[in-house]
């Protein structure tokens, strides 16, 4: 008996295979916290390159991305935490103002909106060094140019990214999938976004380096 391992089933738990090993180096990657910026960046570039784009192995590519953004992305994750613990601290302050019943505490729902954009920002700015290259503060404020100017699209990332991380709290054990999901997700969505703004040689260049990694 023979087994046809090129036929959609197996190509398709290939898939799931993969995603489950991206998501256990997203993990680890991601653990020392200060790498979790470079972590995030392999883990779009790795589900950009290797699960929807099928080039590549998914460790390679994954270490080679973490390697080769760690400095970029490493500096943009220090200035979205900032962000996040600002945000989160005036929520803090915000919702004991609301409870005391202090006008100043309706302020605590903008915050709130506030954290779910610079969530939804930190999602582009990741993407983004994963797939250019650019100076750290052009990189920020490109993703917040781009997360503005296509606000439909960036509520959906929010959405997604709340979705995802409801899920791994509800049920821990999908955090093996989760992940590299939800990061297909972002790639299906960004990357429509990011080709509006590359010439047709970036895209012949792209296609071309993409053979040559092979």
């Amino acid at each position: 008996m023979k087994f046809n391992f090129d036929n959609p089933f197996f190509r398709a738990l290939g898939k799931v295979v993969d995603c489950i090993w991206l998501c256990i180096l997203w993990l680890v990657c991601s653990l020392p916290v200060l790498t979790m910026g470079a972590s995030s960046t392999a883990l779009y570039y790795t589900v950009h390159k290797c699960i929807r784009g099928g080039r590549g192995y998914t460790t390679r590519a994954f270490f080679k991305a973490f390697k080769d953004n760690f400095k970029p992305a490493t500096l943009s994750w220090l200035v979205v935490l900032v962000v996040w613990l600002v945000a989160v601290g005036d929520i803090v302050v915000t919702r004991q103002l609301l409870m005391k019943g202090s006008s100043l505490g309706m302020f605590f729902y903008f915050f709130i909106i506030l954290l779910l954009f610079a969530a939804g920002w930190s999602c582009y700015v990741f993407s983004y060094i994963a797939r250019f290259s650019n100076t750290v503060i052009n990189t920020l404020k490109n993703a917040l140019f781009l997360e503005l100017r296509h606000l439909p699209w960036t509520l959906l990332v929010i959405l997604i990214l709340l979705a995802g991380v409801v899920i791994a709290w509800l049920i821990p054990g999908l955090i093996f999938l989760v992940p590299a999901t939800v990061a297909l997700m972002f790639d299906l969505i960004l990357e429509r976004i990011f080709r509006r703004y590359m010439s047709p040689e970036d895209l012949a260049r792209e296609m071309e380096n993409d053979k040559d990694e092979e």
